[in-house]
């Protein structure tokens, strides 16, 4: 092989097209832009989603629901699926191993199945379990331990409603105490004689 011999490989560099260069050659004039308008001008650069001024798609359609960044890491297991776990003790680390959950989710949810057939004594830790699936669970002779972050959910939740109904009796007896307050009339001012 000689340096003189070397070359780009097939279709790796593209002939640079030329324009303006005459009627003949199909991108003369106007260069293949079209007449006037932002297109012709030398910076048409528009954003994607531009409808040329007029009112565009993502305003016109009615927005409703959110994307939810929890969805991502949560996950829900049947409780026939529990009878694939080996152990006696239930939570994220035997779910993964069970492979009944992937590694990136963070918080389970144990559901009824529509036929159980669970009957296994087992202790749930750290998972949310649903009222009828705890039945089941406790029913079997295991027990369910609620996991953290719902108990400091259902904290958070009272203490929120603490300060709201406290908002509201404050409210109340202030007004009362002092009664419903009308606001002052203005004073009528006599027009000026002409």
């Amino acid at each position: 092989m000689r340096l003189d011999s070397l070359q780009p490989a097939e279709g790796s560099h593209r002939k640079h097209v030329r324009v303006g260069r005459g009627i003949g050659s199909g991108l003369g004039k106007t260069c293949g832009r079209g007449i006037k308008g932002a297109g012709a001008r030398k910076s048409a650069h528009k954003r994607p989603g531009f409808e040329g001024g007029q009112m565009p798609m993502k305003i016109r359609l009615p927005k409703f629901g959110f994307w939810s960044k929890k969805a991502t890491e949560t996950a829900s297991v049947t409780l026939n699926d529990l009878n694939r776990v080996e152990g006696d003790v239930i939570d994220l680390e035997a779910l993964q191993k069970a492979r009944l959950v992937t590694k990136k989710i963070k918080y389970v949810k144990v559901v009824l199945s529509r036929i159980p057939d669970f009957n296994k004594k087992v202790t749930v830790k750290g998972l949310g379990v649903t009222a009828a699936a705890k039945a089941a669970i406790e029913a079997a002779g295991g027990s369910v331990e609620i996991a953290d972050y719902i108990t400091a959910a259902a904290e958070r939740l009272g203490a929120s409603k603490k300060r709201t109904a406290a908002k509201a009796k404050a409210r109340i007896d202030k007004v009362l105490k002092e009664g419903i307050k009308k606001p002052a009339k203005k004073a009528r001012t006599e027009k000026p004689a002409k």
